[in-house]
């Protein structure tokens, strides 16, 4: 079926065109990299192989991967290594210059902070990686020129210093905002209980980065803090340490996820897979050009190191704003109790910007009897509404072999005070395998034609399921930047 909102590429195509000449001209590895391949110099943008990190950037000196302008670098960042190799990303000044009024604009829009007066905690690892320390720097920015009351502490993931301001900071203010990756945040809240400190959860919101996250996550804490559907809570932004912020949710956006979320028939009728990705609007229309190769989003981008076609192995679709809103509105299949959500919807500006719909990480997987698991589907069935009150989230995966036989092995941290009995471990069990199912209709039949054989043998149940209490694996995070599920 022909979807008009799909789109194949966003931001312009001359300014793609400029950015890969002058590369081609300027950057001794580029050059290198193409006359490697067998192009010459110079080659139409349309003609170009796509790079990634480990052909392009891992492949050549550092010095020599440089912008012929990386004397305006003003910092270095780190991205995280969780794809298995850091890398060091120098900023530059012309293109962080705005960074503090944009974000300063978005939390005025999202979260009313020139009307409420708001505490900013960086959660998340500090350090060198850009995700804390950049998002630091830029608040801080914000905060030094703000004509209101707007507060900064930056202690990283060090989860007593945050759980302490936050106690302390409360009677002083309207509203809390957590910048974390978003697996921790089930783990602050663990903490706090340990602690015996009690959260106000009315004032927390959160802006999250890093990771994807399946609706069921944000569900699940809008509900546990009695947050209305129309109320700001908790929003992604979208980017690497590769390419810099590429997107960002907005309210409109997250009300659209929850509706496909909620009807999958919908979603089906718009070529909508689940697990439904996360809705950024693109914000990088003025320098950055995206588009999409065999499902993965491409980046070109003048930098500190400049990426022409460059892979980000990250599954991803972009849509038109506008269409995709229409298609939504306009759809037979939209059932009632979601009035709220397509208020938002209905309301929202078809000016936006276009979107990008990522699903998440899709360089890494498991396979199972033929079937493909990336992290983002074990993610969707570990992080479901129906297990929320038994797992943190937080889990390892990997495939074993027990003579001759494979099995899909998980460790599953479990809350607090949980034991896992059998009627637990069974309910565990079918929920993830009913997920799985869902996902890959191939593994629904294998299931129902061979594995069920033995669904009530926990011994040769095709997934070996380990459970471990809490914290053993939320630990990792006071060292861990981001969460990876599958074990390599």
């Amino acid at each position: 079926m022909n979807y008009t909102f799909v789109k194949n590429f966003l931001g312009s195509k001359q300014l793609a065109s400029e950015v890969a000449q002058r590369a081609q001209v300027s950057v001794p590895a580029y050059k290198q990299f193409l006359e490697k391949q067998g192009f010459k110099v110079p080659e139409p943008f349309e003609h170009l192989p796509k790079s990634d990190k480990e052909s392009y950037v891992l492949a050549y000196p550092w010095e020599e991967v440089l912008a012929d302008d990386y004397e305006e670098c003003f910092s270095i960042f780190r991205s995280s290594g969780s794809s298995g190799q850091s890398f060091y990303w120098p900023q530059m000044k012309s293109t962080s210059r705005s960074s503090p009024t944009a974000l300063k604009i978005f939390l005025e829009d999202a979260f009313a902070v020139h009307q409420k007066k708001t505490l900013a905690i960086v959660g998340s690892a500090l350090g060198s990686w850009i995700g804390g320390d950049a998002m630091s720097w830029i608040l801080k920015s914000m905060a030094v020129d703000a004509a209101y009351p707007f507060y900064v502490f930056s202690p990283g993931n060090n989860f007593d210093e945050i759980i302490e301001m936050i106690c302390k900071m409360s009677p002083l203010v309207d509203q809390i905002i957590v910048f974390s990756v978003p697996s921790v945040i089930a783990y602050l809240h663990l903490k706090a209980s340990q602690l015996k400190q009690s959260l106000p959860l009315d004032k927390l919101k959160h802006m999250v980065t890093g990771e994807p996250f399946p609706e069921s996550l944000r569900a699940s804490l809008q509900k546990r803090a009695e947050v209305e559907e129309d109320t700001p809570f908790m929003f992604s932004l979208y980017g690497s340490a590769d390419t810099g912020t590429l997107g960002v949710e907005s309210l409109a956006t997250v009300a659209l996820r929850k509706l496909l979320y909620r009807n999958n028939a919908l979603a089906s009728e718009l070529g909508i897979e689940s697990p439904i990705p996360h809705l950024f609007h693109f914000l990088a229309t003025d320098d950055a050009f995206v588009e999409t190769i065999d499902g993965y989003l491409c980046v070109t981008r003048w930098q500190g190191i400049p990426l022409v076609r460059y892979i980000l192995y990250d599954r991803v679709a972009l849509y038109s704003w506008k269409e995709l809103k229409q298609a939504v509105l306009s759809s037979k299949l939209l059932d009632s109790g979601n009035e709220a959500l397509l208020k938002i919807l209905s309301e929202a500006s078809e000016q936006l910007p276009d979107l990008l719909a990522v699903t998440g990480r899709a360089d890494k997987c498991v396979i199972l009897s033929g079937s493909n698991f990336t992290e983002y589907l074990l993610d969707a069935a570990v992080k479901c509404e129906e297990l929320d009150e038994i797992l943190t989230g937080l889990y390892r995966a990997q495939i074993i072999y027990e003579e001759d036989r494979q099995y899909l092995a998980f460790d599953l941290e479990i809350r607090q005070d949980i034991s896992p009995d059998k009627a637990m471990i069974d309910q565990v069990y079918y929920s993830l395998m009913q997920s799985l199912a869902q996902f890959k209709p191939s593994f629904l039949n294998q299931w129902q034609n061979i594995y069920s054989g033995w669904d009530n043998d926990p011994t040769k149940r095709i997934l070996r399921l380990n459970f471990i209490p809490w914290p053993g694996l939320s630990q990792a995070a006071k060292t861990s930047i981001k969460q990876r599920g599958i074990i390599s």
